[in-house]
């Protein structure tokens, strides 16, 4: 189990560098090949048959997704390397005034934590699109959705439920409650205060430490594993009914 200090040592970055590699989005096999690195990126027409609609809906949206998560990958790269520089003796967590290396530590922990939440948001939707729940993309709340497969044969949601319900607490592990501590997190930035930003006031907190790196990358972990499963289910829909041969009327 990693122990995440004031600073990141060296272990502690490839734990995290570990956590977001360990899976990718899928893309390549959406892609319908017409020749050596030449795919059908789109089709424009009044006559295009619902299947082939359905496909190239996936496929943009799924590159979509694909962007965001190297886009979250790069950020907790880059919020580690901050990490990786900065002088221990020169750290000092409850002063305010922070030098220009620890802005840029909480400038890129701030993207990658945004970002990251909304690729759950993105897994709803493509359990939204997949099992056809004809909910509005507008009103579309992951835990929600979630909830309403709990029963579902293709997937495993009851654990699902059960990560991004289990609770955090001070008293717990690293690795317990981990959603719900960046669910938090992600709230407390959007609606109190800066996570950059220690208090004393009747509203204690300390400022975000090497172990937010950790858990949101955790949380990107899990959420990109399902997003494989789901995109890999997709994937496979596709070619059972052999989309490549629908374009062609």
């Amino acid at each position: 189990m990693p122990k995440f200090q004031s600073v990141l040592s060296k272990d502690d970055a490839k734990v995290v560098t570990d956590l977001i590699d360990e899976y990718i989005i899928p893309i390549s096999n959406l892609h319908i090949l017409i020749e050596d690195n030449k795919f059908i990126a789109g089709v424009i027409g009044d006559n295009l048959k619902k299947e082939t609609i359905e496909y190239f809906k996936y496929n943009h949206f799924i590159e979509s997704i694909n962007d965001l998560a190297n886009k979250t990958r790069y950020s907790i790269e880059k919020c580690v390397k901050g990490y990786l520089k900065l002088d221990i003796k020169k750290y000092n967590p409850v002063s305010n005034k922070l030098s220009s290396k620890e802005q840029s530590i909480y400038y890129f922990m701030e993207n990658a934590l945004f970002r990251e939440i909304v690729l759950w948001d993105s897994l709803a939707q493509l359990y939204n699109i997949y099992f056809d729940l004809k909910i509005d993309i507008r009103k579309v709340c992951y835990k929600d959705l979630i909830k309403k497969l709990k029963n579902n044969a293709e997937i495993d949601f009851k654990s699902l439920i059960s990560y991004i319900e289990e609770p955090f607490s001070l008293k717990n592990d690293i690795d317990v409650g981990v959603h719900s501590y960046v669910n938090n997190l992600r709230n407390q930035m959007t609606h109190r205060y800066s996570i950059a930003i220690t208090s004393f006031s009747n509203d204690y907190n300390l400022r975000a430490m090497p172990d937010a790196i950790y858990r949101i990358a955790k949380d990107y972990n899990e959420v990109t594993k399902r997003l494989c499963e789901i995109i890999n289910l997709i994937i496979k829909r596709i070619y059972d009914d052999d989309i490549a041969e629908l374009i062609y009327l």
